[in-house]
């Protein structure tokens, strides 16, 4: 060995230092890393299921929050149907009254129209007669000569028509 440049005795000493060496180590330090790297371990896979753990109750959070959501869509959606339809029979209510109001004012007119039509009539009824009267009174004052009727009825007709 020493031909290789190998010391025996100094090799047999490193070999037992490494020996004690490790005994010592393996006896009070491995121990405690060993220990200390289980504890860190242990921790992150705690850690790793508390995040899993938290992640599945987000999820679960999520999806409630979600159904949520969606259940307040839907209630908005039906309250804009409540309000859209009620605010389409207010609609239909206010155009059924307008017509009718409509209807009763074209009625009255109507009968106002009428009643004024059959007040003129009296009246050119009544100026007629008084009329036929004035005629009647002066063709009586006059006599009934056929050529006085005919100028009387045509001074009538001209009087009656600047009137």
């Amino acid at each position: 060995m020493a031909q290789l440049g190998i010391n025996g005795p100094f090799l047999l000493a490193q070999i037992i230092n490494f020996v004690l060496l490790y005994l010592l180590l393996n006896r009070f330090v491995f121990p405690p890393l060993r220990k200390m790297l289980e504890e860190r371990k242990q921790r992150i896979v705690e850690g790793l299921t508390a995040a899993d753990v938290a992640r599945q109750e987000a999820e679960e959070e999520r999806s409630r929050l979600m159904a949520k959501l969606e259940e307040e869509r839907a209630e908005a959606q039906r309250r804009i149907a409540r309000a859209s339809s009620q605010a389409e029979r207010v609609k239909i209510d206010i155009l059924t009254e307008a017509r009718r109001e409509a209807e009763e004012i074209r009625v009255r007119a109507r009968a106002e129209a009428e009643a004024e039509k059959q007040r003129l009539l009296g009246e050119a009824q009544k100026q007629i007669a008084e009329l036929a009267l004035l005629a009647t009174e002066r063709v009586v004052r006059h006599g009934l000569d056929e050529s006085l009727q005919k100028q009387l009825i045509d001074d009538f007709l001209t009087e009656t028509s600047l009137n």
